[in-house]
């Protein structure tokens, strides 16, 4: 059963994934086709859209919200790399549906090598462990830089003198915590060597034996930094777990002396007040058909949130709407080709936190088959033929959390994918007015791997 927490905000965070030209270093094997990284992601990001239609609409039973608004977040991109993970052990009729269902396009080698390929570079952002860099002639002292005046120069730029030496800050690289992690608990169920070796090497799994419900919920609060405590409440016979973890500060923070209450529309007839953060600077925004957008990069800034603010108070549904795969696509495409110009940008804080079944909505959508155990083909996980060894996913348990700040962006989200096993086998400017004081629509994106990290609504940021 879905909850959201944060009483009046309605956010969806969803996670999908695009592809540039640069890109973070990458082994040979991860670098084989960009273009199947890009299908890959657009195919995540579809099944994603998909799931915010149901998240968002009021026919979703599951949802606390339904018939209302809501916060919502979730992940795309952790979803689509749990069900990719659950759709290589699958064959035949079973693979044809769940690839169409989850829209990939490409075959089953080409989704594990386009996954081993996005894995590493968006694992790739993190250089917190890279050494900071002193200017030419200095040395890193401590948390400093330092170096001996010329007794005719004095200190080079941008050094500055204290007493007998020149002090200078060192330059970090930029850097954003973004953690892909993938996991293969075998509770009371076994796979097949080669099904754990592709896990193994495609998606870096962690394969634990012996699983317990501790070992499965302890995995993902230790990759998702503690922001998620727990994501299944029951153990299947084998459990496929992927956790995403982003972290990172604003390429230009939010002043914390400048954040007051302003009002924020809920309605045409309804206002509260909220903690509104301020920045004057420039960004990149785009007019679209009955929406703005506007771009807020991260320190790394292929990373970058993108909110879509609604021209009208009410009109959060039908943008919503609009913003189709390839509405979504053109728009964040101009984004990036609109250059930047000063903005006076207000922003409410906002977090959110949401969980899901996500079996009977993929059921809905017509994915029936992996759901069978009379009528599935999981011999790829299993090594058996069906009739000998009656395997089915049995639940897909997806959490999320996000909260935006003056300094940075924390999000996290965890998929589990639970199957069962029954078988013998063993077990200057004027600056532009941006003012976000209404619902609006925002999406985290990666512009190397053109991934949608995290998507999302709000509607009450309180």
């Amino acid at each position: 059963m879905p909850v959201a927490r944060r009483r009046a905000v309605p956010i969806v965070a969803a996670a999908a994934t695009l592809l540039a030209a640069a890109a973070p270093q990458a082994g040979a094997a991860e670098e084989r086709n960009p273009a199947d990284v890009q299908a890959l992601t657009r195919a995540y990001n579809a099944s994603g859209q998909m799931l915010f239609r149901q998240f968002a609409g009021s026919h979703f039973a599951g949802s606390r919200f339904a018939g209302g608004p809501g916060n919502i977040v979730f992940s795309p991109y952790s979803i689509g790399t749990a069900m990719a993970m659950a759709l290589a052990g699958t064959r035949g009729e079973t693979e044809r549906e769940m690839a169409a269902v989850l829209q990939h396009t490409l075959g089953r080698t080409q989704i594990n090598d386009a996954n081993a390929a996005a894995m590493a570079i968006l694992n790739g952002y993190d250089k917190s462990d890279t050494a900071p860099a002193c200017p030419p002639g200095m040395r890193l002292a401590g948390e400093r830089c330092e170096a001996e005046p010329d007794a005719d120069t004095g200190c080079p730029f941008p050094a500055s003198r204290v007493g007998e030496t020149c002090v200078a800050t060192p330059r970090f690289p930029p850097s954003a915590k973004l953690l892909v992690a993938n996991a293969l608990m075998l509770a009371g169920g076994q796979v097949a060597k080669k099904y754990a070796a592709l896990l193994k090497d495609r998606y870096s799994t962690e394969v634990f034996r012996r699983a317990k419900l501790d070992t499965v919920n302890g995995w993902v609060r230790e990759r998702t930094e503690g922001k998620i405590e727990t994501i299944i409440e029951k153990l299947s016979d084998v459990i496929l777990v992927n956790a995403v973890y982003f972290k990172s500060r604003w390429a230009v923070a939010f002043n914390k002396k400048l954040t007051k209450d302003e009002f924020f529309s809920l309605t045409r007839s309804r206002q509260e007040l909220v903690p509104t953060m301020l920045q004057r600077t420039s960004h990149a925004v785009v007019s679209r058909e009955r929406y703005r957008a506007i771009r807020l990069p991260y320190a790394v800034r292929s990373l970058a949130m993108v909110i879509a603010l609604p021209n009208e108070v009410d009109g959060l549904g039908d943008v919503a709407r609009r913003i189709d795969m390839d509405e979504l696509t053109q728009m964040l495409a101009a984004l990036q080709k609109a250059p930047a110009r000063p903005v006076s940008l207000m922003l409410p804080r906002f977090k959110a936190e949401y969980s899901a079944d996500l079996k009977d909505l993929f059921h809905k959508a017509g994915m029936t088959l992996p759901f069978d155990l009379h009528r599935s083909d999981f011999s790829g996980l299993t090594g058996l033929a069906p009739q000998t060894a009656p395997t089915a996913i049995d639940q897909i348990v997806h959490r999320a959390v996000i909260e935006v700040s003056e300094e940075s962006t924390e999000a996290a989200a965890a998929t589990a994918i639970g199957i069962r096993i029954t078988s013998a086998m063993p077990k200057p400017v004027q600056p532009l007015q941006f003012r976000v004081d209404r619902p609006f629509l925002y999406y985290i994106v990666d512009d190397t791997t053109g991934a949608v990290l995290f998507q999302g609504r709000v509607v009450d940021p309180r």
